[in-house]
């Protein structure tokens, strides 16, 4: 039987299944994953993580209280950027309880504060806030770590109405939209 070469880099480094773990950043336990699989892929300097069947992040505060969470059918972390990708059924939750839907996500952990460099996405995006409001991003959004300044793109909005004084009390129809 002839031998048959293997491509080393098609090779996970870590093959983990049914993982639950916490996650510190500077000694601070800070996330929990859980995911089916795990795979950790390391090539001469260009290391990452593959999550090929369904993973559940949560961010915690320092008193674990849950800060927000991302669902995605499929992700991508690139250690040496700090850079996730989330594709298929994506869901992210802030503390407000603000829910972003769309069907690929990038989440910048090294984004500088306070910029709308941390998630983003040019794929339709819908947000629902806590009040029920429905906004859609047509061509993505842009928004910092705590996902509460956040810059639509091509934007459509839903609108609550004021059943008691018949009066319209939010609607959202802009190319460019940015919450104060």
């Amino acid at each position: 039987m002839p031998l048959v070469a293997v491509d080393a880099k098609a090779i996970p480094m870590m093959h983990t299944v049914d993982v639950s773990t916490l996650i510190s950043d500077s000694g601070i336990v800070r996330y929990r994953l859980d995911a089916k699989i795990w795979d950790v892929y390391s090539n001469e300097g260009d290391s990452y993580w593959y999550f090929p069947k369904r993973i559940h992040v949560e961010r915690f505060d320092s008193l674990f209280h849950v800060e927000g969470s991302i669902v995605a059918d499929t992700a991508y972390y690139y250690e040496k950027k700090g850079l996730w990708r989330a594709i298929g059924d994506v869901v992210v939750k802030n503390i407000e309880g603000t829910t972003f839907e769309t069907v690929e996500l990038f989440w910048n952990q090294k984004a500088p504060p306070n910029t709308l460099d941390a998630f983003y996405t040019d794929q339709a995006v819908k947000i629902t806030k806590s009040d029920s409001t429905i906004i859609y991003g047509l061509n993505g959004f842009r928004a910092d770590q705590s996902l509460n300044n956040i810059r639509l793109l091509s934007g459509k909005g839903g609108f609550i109405v004021d059943e008691s004084t018949d009066t319209l009390q939010n609607t959202v129809n802009s190319d460019s939209i940015q919450r104060p």
